[in-house]
């Protein structure tokens, strides 16, 4: 059963113009919940704003002021969240060598700085409201995985910053929960990573099941899930017999290298 009346929540949605986030925007809407939608993409914000009838911010996660204008925003609007989804991410495929400064400082921003500053700003609206904050991670929070090393530190750090705060909030009425999806069929899993899911014979999931797993979750306050199998296991293993999962890592590393030799040719 769930305990989450729809009608009267108002969720602060980050990524919002992503293939999960479109998907996230529909079913939220169609629960009769109040999304305001934050994302980069103005045009995409605009027709999901006259599609869904749901409010709608430009927002540069990584802009220094990027806060502080979000803030001033909800202020104008009047509007008190409910519910944060940090949805928004950024993928790097490729070894760690091969990546610059820049990559490296834009990918942990928008994946695990942004959502701990977006968190730490909304926190006392979410503490008056008993509100709640959902983290999307991905399974490669809980597994190093060969050519994602930036992926992986900032979902593993997204992983534990939920962990902690759920523990540090337990008792206050705020709950903080962390969802690890396998991969999903969104523009964010093309390229060489999308090569090496299908050489691999990887599974990625519709945006449409995940959004509704997802939900699910908000609505029954699991503090944790994994979608997937056999990545469930995968985790699980990983975290008893690192060693093991390793010997398995093999193959994708030496299908990295080829992918990327393959790409330079």
């Amino acid at each position: 059963m769930s305990s989450i009346d729809w009608q009267q929540q108002t969720i602060l949605l980050t990524g919002a113009s992503g293939g999960l986030g479109r998907e996230l925007v529909r079913q939220l809407s169609a629960r009769g919940a109040r999304v305001i939608m934050i994302a980069r993409q103005r045009a995409t914000l605009q027709t999901l704003g006259k599609t869904y009838g749901q409010p709608w911010f430009v927002l540069d996660l990584n802009a220094g002021d990027a806060v502080q204008q979000l803030s001033d925003y909800l202020s104008a609007q009047n509007l008190r969240v409910t519910g944060l989804i940090n949805n928004a991410g950024q993928s790097s495929t490729g070894t760690f060598a091969s990546r610059d400064a820049a990559t490296i400082e834009q990918l942990l921003n928008t994946n695990l700085i942004a959502p701990v500053k977006l968190t730490h700003a909304l926190l006392p609206q979410l503490q008056k409201q008993q509100g709640w904050v959902l983290n999307i991670g991905s399974v490669f929070g809980a597994i190093g995985y060969p050519g994602q090393t930036l992926y992986c530190a900032s979902k593993f750090g997204l992983h534990g910053f939920t962990q902690a705060l759920a523990r540090e909030l337990a008792g206050t009425g705020v709950k903080v929960l962390y969802a690890a999806p396998r991969a999903i069929a969104t523009d964010m899993n093309q390229g060489l990573m999308a090569a090496m899911n299908e050489r691999l014979g990887s599974t990625a999931d519709k945006p449409a099941a995940v959004a509704e797993q997802l939900l699910k979750q908000i609505e029954q306050q699991r503090p944790e899930q994994t979608l997937g199998w056999p990545e469930k296991l995968f985790v699980k293993i990983n975290g008893a017999f690192p060693q093991w999962v390793a010997a398995s890592m093999r193959k994708p590393q030496r299908l990295l290298f080829e992918l990327m030799q393959e790409k330079r040719t």
